[in-house]
């Protein structure tokens, strides 16, 4: 029998004892300890807010970068930045963008975002913090790349450091490739520091640079990562997008997709973002299947609570976020 399970509370309601073989679309998954049964099932939680919280900086790294043209344009002509409603930030809520130009206003160009301490977009998500994107060249040069610096740049309650290197193919020009090292923080103190490969793979929105409404990605990849917990204690595992992830810009969560997580070199935990409960098109389940059998979570549930922070904790900041209070001002 499935259980709904919460994002927040996952990690809690794990089954502390070892069960039999389970599968998941005839993927074997062995059986293990309890203690691994437990992990596997904090770090797909991990896992999931570190995915989303990725693919939103990368979103809004392709959005500037792609959009590089038109906003050194304004900004050598000193025009302030102005925001269609066809973007993604809520009304009066978008990042403080400036650009530094090379020699004679060539290249490198640096544009710098800035979230402040909340910056609210229109599915409901709080991007805060700064992402530095440095362009070496012009997009016709051999030369092009796209290095990207994450400084205390928040997805909601989750913190990202380090960095990201782009390459743009010359020939498809939907085709981008991710090498990053990011380190992400917790709200308990649990981290997580991961090396990570992703493609992501352009199928609508690129063409129109000013309108994020029709925009679609395919996400393949796979990573290496390490989760340290408060209490000190730590595993290293591996994840690999076996099923292409599926991202739309008018929903909030990855839509379709599956993802494996290995221990030791042991298939621990297959999640399943295709899973629905209804017959809505930004549907916000996936399935997680692991050694204690299949649990459906709740991908609405955004805040990570961690082993010892309460769900009550952090509810009123979440409802405060979301109702637009602590705005930067900027827009």
């Amino acid at each position: 029998m499935k259980k709904i399970i919460g994002f927040t509370v996952i990690a809690l309601a794990v089954v502390l004892f070892s069960c039999n073989t389970n599968t998941n679309d005839g993927v074997e998954i062995p059986e293990i300890s309890a203690e691994l049964t437990a992990k596997s099932a904090e770090i797909a939680v991990a896992e999931i807010h570190a995915e989303a919280a990725t693919t939103e900086g990368a979103y809004e790294v392709e959005f500037f970068a792609n959009a590089e043209g038109w906003l050194s344009r304004w900004w050598k002509m000193g025009k302030h930045f102005t925001w269609s409603n066809k973007l993604r930030y809520h009304k009066n809520h978008c990042p403080d963008v400036s650009i530094e130009s090379g020699d004679d206003g060539g290249y490198p160009k640096t544009i710098t975002l800035n979230y402040g301490d909340s910056t609210l977009l229109n599915n409901g998500k709080v991007l805060s913090g700064e992402i530095v994107i440095e362009i070496s060249a012009h997009r016709s040069s051999q030369d092009y790349t796209r290095e990207v610096i994450y400084n205390n740049f928040g997805v909601d309650s989750l913190l990202i450091n380090g960095t990201s290197e782009i390459v743009v193919d010359k020939v498809d020009s939907t085709y981008r490739k991710f090498e990053s090292e990011l380190t992400f923080v917790y709200p308990d103190g649990t981290t997580i520091v991961r090396s990570a490969e992703r493609i992501w793979q352009w199928s609508n929105g690129l063409d129109t640079d000013e309108d994020q409404s029709d925009d679609m990605v395919h996400i393949t990849g796979e990573l290496t990562a390490t989760i340290t917990w408060p209490d000190g204690s730590s595993e290293t595992y591996t994840k690999e997008i076996t099923q292409p992830l599926k991202r739309m810009a008018t929903c909030q969560y990855i839509v379709e997709g599956e993802v494996q997580v290995h221990l030791g070199g042991n298939l621990v935990s297959v999640l399943d973002y295709g899973y629905s409960e209804g017959d809505d098109e930004c549907n916000h389940y996936a399935l997680l299947t692991n050694a204690d059998g299949e649990q459906v979570i709740d991908l609405s549930e955004r805040k990570y609570k961690g082993k010892e922070e309460k769900n009550e904790n952090g509810g009123q900041q979440d409802s405060d976020n979301q109702n637009g209070n602590g705005q930067n001002g900027n827009g």
